[in-house]
């Protein structure tokens, strides 16, 4: 059997899948497991390259309703492995990083659900050490705030039991941001833990696929208070929320963050297309 299947989603990145797949696919090897790349609705020839450059992987492609969380669920759902990794395309896992990885989990207890290494951005930052928290009536994600850890949607070895039982991704994210936080969050009400690697190394070219645009902030924004209908629902939360929001509001209006107004108002069309 399989021992380890790494999840790949795509989108438009054809030119980044060429630079980094190989290194994927050596490290999977070394653990023996499989890479499945995910084709996310590309319009950049990602279906007609990638398999005949890379004939050893299992490519899936997807044809309509974009998301990262489909993209993801759907590699994990065709995967072999007993151990599932969700990995981004612009990541380069240092050396002997999936077998170690494994072999954490081989060795942890069955309260631990997935394993997590250290993901090194180009700024020095660590993925790895985000958590979430309810601050001033506003769910929030870093490295220094006091909260919850989660398993960061940019490289997480997860059991495959766990995942299956978790159900996966939520789509309610689609088609990104927020949706490893609230997994996150799940794990966590379902008793499980998360074992950090911060021994094994994997790089993370952050944002290389989305990028850093306004719409891809306020997409991020969006997603912020679609996991907050979804996790921030005492009735302390749901107070505070109603206090701070025009306060945040306010602020974005003053500081010119028109990300945050943006995403807030795409978050009512949202809530209001789903009534």
């Amino acid at each position: 059997m399989c021992k380890l299947s790494v999840v790949v989603p795509s989108r438009n990145g054809l030119a980044i899948l060429k630079e980094f797949l190989p290194a994927i696919i050596r490290e999977a090897g070394k653990a023996g497991g499989e890479v499945l790349v995910v084709d996310d609705c590309s319009s950049d020839n990602t279906s007609n390259e990638v398999l005949s450059l890379f004939p050893g992987i299992t490519f899936l492609s997807r044809r309509s309703d974009p998301g990262f969380c489909h993209a993801v669920n759907l590699g994990m759902s065709k995967a072999k492995g007993s151990y599932l990794m969700l990995l981004n395309n612009d990541t380069i896992p240092g050396k002997d990083a999936f077998v170690k990885l494994v072999s954490v989990l081989d060795e942890s207890r069955s309260n631990v659900a997935v394993a997590v290494p250290s993901i090194i951005r180009p700024d020095g930052s660590d993925d790895s050490c985000y958590r979430w928290g309810f601050v001033h009536g506003l769910a929030v994600t870093g490295e220094k705030i006091p909260g919850e850890e989660y398993p960061s949607g940019a490289c997480a070895v997860w059991k495959r039991s766990v995942w299956e039982e978790l159900g996966g991704l939520s789509t309610d994210y689609a088609p990104i941001y927020w949706e490893d936080a609230d997994l996150g969050v799940r794990m966590h009400r379902a008793g499980y833990k998360m074992k950090m690697c911060s021994e094994i190394i994997v790089n993370h070219q952050h944002a290389a696929t989305m990028g850093g645009s306004l719409q891809s902030e306020a997409l991020r924004e969006r997603n912020r208070f679609v996991f907050m209908d979804n996790n921030c629902n005492s009735s302390a939360e749901r107070i505070s929320r109603m206090c701070w929001l025009p306060i945040h509001l306010l602020l974005a209006v003053l500081r010119g963050n028109r990300a945050f107004t943006m995403g807030y108002i795409d978050y009512l069309k949202l809530r209001r297309d789903k009534e």
